[in-house]
């Protein structure tokens, strides 16, 4: 199979992916309207004897008995491929070298920020906006007693997150670039990161992420 291929079929996955979340949530309706017709026939003899009446001339009984023999099967095919999944997770992220992170809170984001140049112990970093033009960089510099070159200032690690301060209350954190020698970190809204960088170090930021 060709990589193009490869990539079709795993759209296709994730889409059909999407249907079986679709579909689980109406079985979670089925479920709870069967608790409800459950508890009516336990708590009353009479109730329950109409209800087995009612419901011998529906296909309901033979519907949820197909619909549970799906669910199992499924299950059961997902617990056969989960070893072999688990083997290919590692070999398919032995092959990343990008990589998004997302985090629920803005302050977080940053913070992660300020983490990956400490944690791969860079003396500098380039901020600059990931669309050229988008973004005017030059007050930061003066501000910052910074040069600026084209479209982009350099500062050292330990001022980043006074420059990220700055950008924050400029409202200019958005889709900005902060790139080291060996990393390129793109902050693209308030709780989205995407990081480039040798398998070595996206590794080690991915464990970075999982200390949040």
């Amino acid at each position: 199979m060709s990589l193009l291929k490869l990539e079709s079929e795993l759209l296709k996955v994730k889409e059909d992916l999407g249907k079986v979340r679709g579909v689980n949530s109406e079985f979670d309706k089925v479920i709870s309207e069967m608790a409800v017709l459950k508890q009516r026939a336990l708590s009353n003899p009479e109730t329950k004897r109409l209800i087995t009446e009612e419901i011998k001339n529906k296909e309901i009984l033979d519907l949820f008995a197909s619909v549970e023999k799906d669910f199992d099967d499924l299950k059961t095919q997902l617990s056969k491929q989960s070893i072999e999944r688990e083997k290919i997770a590692d070999f398919v992220e032995s092959l990343r070298t990008k990589k998004s992170f997302s985090f629920e809170a803005m302050n977080d984001a940053i913070l992660f920020i300020e983490k990956i140049v400490e944690t791969l112990d860079s003396s500098h970093v380039a901020i600059k906006p990931e669309f050229i033009g988008m973004v005017d960089l030059g007050l930061v510099a003066i501000e910052m007693g910074l040069h600026k070159s084209q479209a982009s200032v350099i500062i050292e690690s330990e001022r980043l997150p006074e420059a990220l301060t700055l950008l924050l209350h400029k409202k200019m954190l958005r889709n900005i670039i902060f790139e080291t020698d060996n990393a390129r970190v793109v902050y693209k809204t308030n709780t989205n990161i995407i990081v480039e960088s040798d398998n070595h170090n996206i590794r080690k930021i991915t464990r970075l992420a999982k200390m949040n």
